[in-house]
């Protein structure tokens, strides 16, 4: 009789205790864009967790990064300290197949779930774009492993070239080089999209070199 009591007693203890979320499995933002082909989403968790995923849709790839404790309450002070009781989702700007649409969560400890929806090119009132630029900050902690058939390090692009887009998978050709030599274009081999891409930055846009003009 007396376990019995006991053992009714504890249940009741543990049914008036708060139930608390796993810190490693609650959101405190989330920040995905994507194309028709393509999609990135950066996210935080309550443990200081963050996590990327990245790349075609269907075959994203992964990276994780943690934050120290006091890392982490600095960035949830900077969101903290952004008024956005007056923000809203913008009128929606110009579309395509090609032009990342948005969505931003957000939601603080003790706070209610805060959304936005938003084009890659929409305006953004002030305080909902220093959001967007700490989540930007977020993603850039993540390394995602890369494969195996990267740009060599000391790739120099030719006319000819054939590479993979990181994003989408698509194939592009590179067909010359501005006045400058700073910037490379290349033509869509896939789709029918040219694009002006720095030299520096080829490493970033392109996974793979496919095939070479010899």
């Amino acid at each position: 009789m007396i376990r019995s009591r006991l053992a009714a007693l504890a249940v009741l203890i543990l049914a008036a205790l708060p139930i608390r979320a796993d810190d490693r499995s609650t959101e405190i933002l989330r920040y995905e864009c994507r194309t028709d082909v393509a999609r990135r989403e950066t996210t935080l968790f309550a443990n200081g967790t963050i996590r990327l995923r990245k790349g075609q849709i269907g075959n994203e790839k992964m990276g994780l990064a943690e934050l120290a404790p006091d890392k982490l309450e600095g960035f949830l002070n900077r969101l903290a300290a952004e008024d956005l009781s007056e923000s809203k989702s913008p009128d929606p700007g110009p579309g395509g197949a090609w032009i990342e649409r948005c969505d931003l969560r957000l939601q603080l400890p003790g706070k209610d779930l805060q959304t936005w929806q938003f084009g890659q090119y929409d305006p953004l009132p002030l305080n909902l774009s220093h959001v967007v630029r700490i989540a930007q900050e977020l993603e850039k902690k993540v390394t995602i492993v890369k494969e195996a058939d990267d740009l060599p390090a000391d790739y120099e692009p030719r006319p000819g070239d054939v590479l993979r887009h990181t994003g989408d998978g698509n194939r592009y050709r590179v067909i010359s080089f501005t006045s400058d030599n700073k910037g490379v274009e290349l033509e869509g081999i896939d789709q029918p999209i040219e694009l002006y891409v720095p030299k520096d930055q080829l490493r970033k846009k392109f996974t793979a070199l496919l095939s070479r003009d010899e």
